[in-house]
């Protein structure tokens, strides 16, 4: 009796231990992305020295009137005319050796650096790693960089070469970072350069066509001059090949995906090939087993959602709620509204936590000390793609999906709604018309599997951005949810509340062309999204009984 006993028990525990490894899976790896997603300073490359003229269509007068820094090997003859001159108030020849020594509060805000290297295996006298470290280090403290030259293809994190004898991994300087640059790119080149950019996996191919000027900023790529830059990526296991090009801001009309690129997102797209398909052809279903998720469309809250999340969180006593926002920005406003929302109600204990520095987000004890005691969560609106740069991965990310397995509430508005998709829908950084954005599609917080979730749906016409996802990916269920509108997750069951309505798009079931091909629920009405059926239907008036 007593040996069946314990075998019972055995196999109690094992089937515990098998729903809490299933309910506690993590899978997002911190170490496939990366953790600096832009630079502090600014880079600026050309080949030709004398096409610097046209910074001056990407930065304002007023920022040109300091001093620059001409670097090099001896002191530069400034009497003869050379452009840097033409551009800055003042311009200043030094030697690499005393710039070098120099502390950065010493060094103006524009260093020059002209290089020319006739092949990599040209003997120099100029220690060119040294210098770009150095360089390097300027830029990360907020100095504006601009290197002209043949040798600027040096830029990269490799040094490009098309000879299939020559090494692939010889070192660029990584100014660039995970690029692979080529100068004087002419676009009849793009499937050349494309079979060598797989020569260097996880990296964007840049080529700059002549006579024209890319800037880096932060971590968006313009251009000025005559040309275009092409950004290039070759196919992966699961994706075709993607080639695109900026173009200089030359008229009128012109669309900001036409003139600006996102690096961080080309280089998360460049992983992305090198990962296991997403979504995958079978994703979990979206069963939230332990815990509530709030998820608002935007526009307003439903009347009560906030005190519903509160009471959830364990009440005004108890709960220890934190506020993340969804902002760009390094640093925000430490009294946020909903802070002082909660603060009114009653709510006792409440944090805001904030970070675009991803190792403080994997690492720092302090920072994720408030996700270890948390009841309930909430995400704030913006633009998505910042949580995931952010979050995505990250032990405060695994810490957050904790919290649904200790039975606590994890609500948030727009963007918060979208971010609790495991795939993660409109988070393009350059404009947010496309639903399906390269490179953060992988970048939901996932504590709802199986979906994709947009929002401020019926307001902004984005039925059909949702049948083009729900078409591609059949596998998911795409939700779509209006303005002051939520969806209540428990389980399988998503109840509706609000004055909006919930799109459900579901491609396992007919679609018939003189009909929707979507299901639309509104307040009161429950649907199972496991089963994908509707479980109470408010809008059915029952029938009186005689």
């Amino acid at each position: 009796m007593r040996s069946r006993l314990i075998q019972w028990l055995c196999i109690c525990l094992c089937g515990l231990n098998a729903c809490l490894a299933t309910a506690q899976e993590f899978d997002e790896r911190f170490e496939d992305w990366p953790i600096d997603l832009k630079i502090n300073g600014r880079l600026v490359v050309t080949a030709e020295r004398n096409d610097l003229k046209y910074l001056a269509e990407l930065l304002p007068p007023e920022e040109l009137q300091g001093e620059c820094w001409q670097i090099g090997e001896t002191p530069t003859a400034l009497a003869k005319r050379v452009p840097e001159r033409d551009l800055f108030s003042v311009v200043t020849a030094c030697e690499f050796d005393r710039a070098l020594r120099l502390p950065p509060e010493r060094v103006p805000d524009f260093i020059a650096w002209h290089i020319e290297l006739p092949s990599v295996a040209s003997p120099s006298t100029v220690d060119t790693e040294r210098i770009a470290e150095w360089l390097n280090k300027q830029m990360a403290v907020g100095k504006t960089v601009i290197v002209t030259g043949s040798a600027a293809n040096m830029l990269g994190k490799y040094f490009p070469s098309h000879s299939p004898q020559a090494t692939p991994e010889r070192s660029g300087f990584d100014l660039l970072p995970d690029c692979v640059l080529e100068m004087n790119f002419a676009s009849d080149l793009t499937q050349r350069s494309l079979e060598n950019v797989k020569r260097y996996p996880r990296c964007v191919g840049l080529g700059l066509e002549p006579h024209t000027l890319l800037l880096l900023a932060g971590r968006q790529l313009r251009v000025a001059g005559t040309g275009r830059a092409w950004l290039m990526l070759p196919a992966g296991a699961n994706l075709p090949a993607r080639v695109e090009s900026i173009a200089p801001h030359q008229r009128q009309g012109q669309t900001l995906k036409e003139r600006l690129a996102d690096l961080t997102e080309w280089r998360r797209d460049a992983i992305d090939r090198t990962l296991e398909p997403f979504p995958p052809a079978q994703p979990q279903p979206p069963n939230v087993a332990k815990g509530t998720l709030l998820i608002v469309g935007g526009g307003g809250m439903p009347p009560g959602l906030m005190q519903r999340f509160v009471d959830l969180a364990g009440g005004v006593d108890q709960a220890r709620l934190v506020y993340i926002p969804c902002q760009e920005q390094e640093t925000v406003e430490a009294s946020a509204s909903i802070m002082e929302k909660w603060r009114v109600m009653g709510v006792n204990h409440s944090t805001q936590l904030h970070t675009k520095d991803r190792q403080q987000a994997h690492s720092d004890e302090a920072f994720l000390a408030p996700l270890n005691a948390a009841t309930g969560i909430w995400f704030g609106g913006g633009r998505q793609w910042n949580l995931a740069d952010s979050y995505y991965g990250t032990r405060a990310h695994e810490l957050m999906k904790k919290v649904l397995w200790r039975g606590g509430v994890i609500g948030g508005s727009s963007a918060g709604a979208s971010i609790q998709a495991r795939y993660l829908a409109r988070a393009t950084p350059i404009e947010n018309f496309q639903i399906m954005a390269p490179g953060y599609e992988r970048g939901g917080l996932g504590f709802l599997t199986g979906v994709a979730i947009d929002q401020h749906f019926s307001e902004r016409g984005r039925h059909p951005d949702m049948k083009q996802l729900v078409n591609r990916y059949p596998q998911l269920l795409g939700i779509g949810i209006d303005e002051a509108t939520a969806l209540i997750v428990q389980g399988s069951q998503a109840t509706i509340t609000g004055r909006g309505a919930v799109y459900f798009y579901d491609r396992r079931s007919p679609a018939y062309p003189d009909a929707p091909d979507y299901l639309t629920l509104t307040d009161g009405q429950v649907f199972d999204l496991v089963e994908r059926r509707v479980l109470v239907d408010s809008t059915v008036v029952p029938q009186q009984v005689p």
